[in-house]
Parts: C-alpha cells; structure tokens; sequence
C-alpha cells in the first residue's frame, strides 16, 4: 500500500480549505445519502438527516436516527463500513464522507435528535420503544468543490484520510 503524503505546511493548507469547503457542504444539506453493504456484498443507499456528534464528539462524527428494526441497522451490525454521500443544492460540491458506524442505544441522545412534534404522529411510546442513533466516526472524506479541488471540475478525486492522532492526509492514488 503507498504511503500517505507527508504534510508540508502548503499541503496542511490545501488539506483545511478541503475541510471548510466539506464542512460549508455539509452544514448547507441536512438530508444525505447513507450507502450499506447488503448481505450479498451489494450496495444500499437511503436518505437520512444528518446531525452533528454528541457533545465532546469530534466535529467529524455524525449522527442520524433510525428505527431499531431498519435493514440499515442489521446491515451496520454486520458490516460497521458506510458512506454519507452530500451534494450541495448548487450542484457545485459534493462530499463523501466514510467510517465505522455504530447503533447507540441511549434515550437520552434519540430523545436529542427527535423532533417531539412527531409525536403526535405516532402511538405514545413510539419513539422510545422503536428509535435508535446511528453514530458514524469519519475517517475518509472524498470531495469535488468547485474553486478548491483542482479543474476541470469532478476530474479525478481529492481524497484525504485520518491518520490515527496526525490528523488528515492526502489519499494515495
């Protein structure tokens, strides 16, 4: 496998404008696409909304809720890889954003992400009977943006990776 490129101080600014322009991204599309693998090895995708971590989470994790029973939480159970997939409303950015997603049996942190206006919509109970977190740690993100990945615009791919406590760097090809 080929060694990550070593940061220099013009690659951990190419590095920070990539993530800005992933964070801008992210913060402008609360729904995004969550890719699984099925049991076969194929792919599944479905829209989620998308939330920051908990507090004291790293600004890279992100969370969504789902039913406890969903495909998308067997499928997690049994293969913990996935993708958030984002594009901006501007057609002009799109973010991939790859981890270890974990289902979080914690009340507390549902009850922070669901809308209590929902419940209303559903039997009493509904929600903390049937709905779970996922948490996604992120330690790959694959991005396009126009201005700040190279032109022609979505030629090739920008990747950039976590390494462990180094922070981020760029994805050998």
């Amino acid at each position: 496998m080929p060694a990550m490129a070593m940061v220099t101080t013009e690659n951990a600014g190419r590095i920070e404008r990539l993530l800005a322009a992933a964070r801008e991204t992210i913060a402008e599309v609360p729904y995004c696409w969550l890719a699984t693998c099925d049991e076969l090895g194929g792919a599944n995708a479905r829209a989620v909304r998308s939330h920051a971590g908990a507090p004291g989470d790293d600004e890279w994790t992100r969370r969504f809720l789902t039913r406890r029973s969903a495909r998308k939480v067997a499928e997690i159970r049994r293969a913990p890889r996935v993708t958030l997939a984002y594009q901006a409303n501007s057609g002009d950015a799109y973010i991939a954003l790859a981890g270890l997603a974990h289902p979080v049996e914690d009340r507390a942190q549902m009850r922070s992400l669901w809308n209590a206006k929902l419940d209303a919509l559903f039997p009493d109970g509904f929600a903390d009977a049937n709905m779970i977190v996922v948490r996604v740690e992120i330690d790959r993100i694959e991005l396009h943006a126009r201005g700040v990945t190279a032109e022609p615009f979505g030629h090739g791919r920008t990747v950039i990776q976590r390494v462990a406590a180094d922070g981020w760097r760029f994805a050998p090809d």
